[in-house]
């Protein structure tokens, strides 16, 4: 279903009522609070699909404005109280930076999934959320390329949204080539949205996939992404940057594709979030590895635990094994809820984008991607 957009103030008796400064402009005006973390509350739920859902977010302290802003493609962490234990989960922001009164999460129900069921089966009109961010490096803002090929599939849609209404607001002078993939006509999520966006922006250029169309019910590309058919719907794709973002087969299968037809690896962006981490097992029913660990020494000082690492094994994983609670959402070393202070030793992190300078400096890393190469001491 289309959104309806919320009607700004316009006249000067509202705009006195706005708290900041008169020459602070809040559309460009940077993050309040570093690092944000608060609560917001639901002003609208908007059904997308049958299983996706639009959750409208607005600041809970009543403010007209969010706490801080945000760049296209970036996500929100959310938490929830479900069935006696706390959840953590990241959802990429779906909505324009330009809309600075609220920001919209779009969730798809997973059979299997405990927080996105609460929010798409429970969450109701002024309910208020746990959330921090934003966090992640999935961004674009025009000013990395001169033109942009999204790629998505399924719930993936939702950060090429942000980004494809930020540019069109923005009047960018660059080609936006969109590609969606989905299975039918239902779901087709912000169908009506992404033609008001090509009526609107005639440097957007839309193509959609559908792998379980029937025939006579879509007239556009039936089946999936094959290499023949990005061929011919973006030119010259080798010279162009290009985003991907959906379920992880897609990702791989489009990447592999991308290889085939020679377009260089540092031109591909990939989002990590478009299937979620399954959450492990409780600590002490994790599989063991069959060999006995034989790795450098990590300590948790606050616990007062402290066990062998095995080969490649992260200090999440370890503070599993022995019941240290470490808070945890992505594991791929983006979201940033697993940062714990190292004390001592040293670790490898394949991925640190959710750490900055600060971070590094204090000695936090992140348990989900942190492998002791020696022995080392957290507070956790």
């Amino acid at each position: 279903m289309s959104k309806s957009i919320s009607e700004k103030a316009t006249s000067s008796e509202e705009d006195e009522k706005d708290p900041r400064p008169a020459d602070s402009n809040p559309k460009t005006t940077p993050p309040l609070t570093k690092n944000w973390r608060g609560q917001l509350r639901v002003e609208s739920v908007i059904i997308e699909t049958p299983n996706v859902k639009t959750i409208r977010l607005v600041p809970a302290s009543g403010e007209r404005y969010l706490p801080f802003t945000y760049v296209p493609g970036q996500f929100l962490n959310v938490a929830f109280w479900i069935g006696g234990g706390r959840m953590n989960r990241s959802y990429s922001i779906s909505s324009s930076p330009h809309e600075r009164e609220y920001l919209d999460l779009t969730v798809r129900r997973e059979p299997r999934g405990a927080v996105s069921r609460h929010i798409v089966d429970l969450l109701r009109k002024d309910d208020l959320i746990e959330a921090g961010g934003p966090v992640g490096m999935f961004t674009f803002t025009g000013e990395e390329a001169d033109s942009i090929v999204l790629i998505s599939g399924g719930v993936g849609i939702t950060p090429m949204m942000s980004i494809s209404r930020y540019l069109t607001e923005q009047s960018w002078p660059g080609d936006i080539y969109f590609i969606y993939a989905c299975r039918t006509p239902e779901d087709y999520i912000f169908s009506k949205e992404i033609a008001e966006l090509e009526k609107r922006n005639p440097k957007l250029h839309v193509a959609i996939a559908m792998s379980r169309a029937e025939e006579g019910e879509w007239k556009g590309h039936r089946g999936r992404i094959t290499k023949e058919w990005l061929a011919e719907t973006v030119p010259d794709l080798t010279s162009r940057r290009i985003h991907i973002c959906g379920p992880i087969p897609m990702m791989d299968g489009t990447k592999a594709l991308l290889d085939e037809l020679d377009v260089p690896s540092e031109q591909v962006k990939t989002e990590a979030f478009g299937t979620p981490k399954p959450s492990p097992a409780a600590a002490g029913t994790t599989a063991k590895p069959s060999t006995e660990a034989s790795g450098p020494l990590v300590t948790f000082s606050k616990n007062n635990k402290s066990a062998k690492s095995h080969p490649g094994q992260t200090v999440l994983e370890i503070a599993e094994d022995l019941g240290v609670e470490i808070q945890f959402s992505c594991r791929v070393g983006t979201c940033g809820i697993c940062k714990v202070k190292m004390t001592a030793g040293e670790v490898d992190q394949e991925v640190q984008d959710a750490l900055d300078d600060d971070d590094k400096a204090d000695g936090i890393i992140l348990a989900c991607q942190a492998k002791p190469t020696t022995e080392v001491t957290v507070e956790a």
